[in-house]
């Protein structure tokens, strides 16, 4: 009887241990499912922009109290902010090419796996029309660094961050597309119908130096990489997208 006892306590003991890897798989997997899904919103968010698909990008987002999207001249707020940047061209012509693709994804999961941070390259070009028989392509080169949410089961942009690392300045047939306007008296560029919640108070592009902070620790270490004191050694000027006063 006792060695009946030992053999059955012996194959709880198993089953437990069973059912605990089994569990510890089961979050693993759904972990990997989350990641893919995370990976398949950015990558149809570039899609989108290659034809400036508005509300089809604007529908990534979720209708959330933190929702925002943030470029270099300043950040949206709320899903009527990401609107109105992503919608505010009307009627995109056939010939307008914006492609940028979505590279080097590192994401990481909060612990309830109901949110989720990303950092991506971008890497891209846009152009509007041939000009004299030559394309004239504004080149880019980007970081993302995003925020996720879950929704009912579905993987959905929260925050948007956006740092152009450099592009070539575009065309004149590009600012009228978006409606940059030159000043021809100041030979600068005027950015007045930009309409960000929040202006950004610095110029952080190439070749200030600056380095977008990242949400995630060395892989290895596990120590808080040193960008914000990096940052905070800089002298960046104010930035050209600022109203004029």
């Amino acid at each position: 009887m006792k060695e009946l006892e030992a053999r059955l306590q012996k194959l709880e003991e198993t089953i437990g241990t069973l059912q605990k890897q089994l569990a510890e798989k089961e979050e693993q997997i759904q972990a990997l499912y989350d990641i893919e899904a995370i990976k398949r919103l950015q990558c149809a968010y570039g899609y989108y922009l290659e034809r400036w698909m508005g509300e089809e990008i604007v529908d990534l987002f979720a209708d959330h109290p933190e929702t925002s999207a943030t470029f270099v001249e300043g950040t949206y707020l709320g899903i009527e902010g990401v609107r109105r940047y992503f919608c505010k061209m009307k009627e995109v012509p056939p010939q307008f090419f914006h492609q940028v693709m979505q590279l080097s994804p590192i994401i990481t999961l909060s612990e309830d796996r109901q949110r989720a941070k990303g950092r991506w390259y971008g890497y891209g070009t846009l152009s509007h029309r041939p000009v004299n028989g030559n394309i004239d392509p504004m080149y880019m080169s980007v970081i993302y660094e995003m925020e996720y949410i879950k929704e009912d089961g579905v993987w959905k942009i929260l925050k948007l961050a956006f740092q152009m690392h450099y592009a070539y300045h575009p065309s004149e047939e590009l600012r009228k597309l978006f409606g940059i306007k030159k000043d021809e008296d100041e030979g600068e560029m005027d950015f007045g119908e930009l309409t960000p919640d929040i202006w950004a108070p610095y110029n952080t592009q190439y070749p200030s130096g600056y380095i977008y902070p990242m949400h995630f620790p060395h892989p290895v270490t596990g120590k808080k990489t040193p960008e914000e004191e990096l940052n905070a050694k800089l002298k960046l000027e104010p930035s050209p997208f600022l109203p004029k006063k």
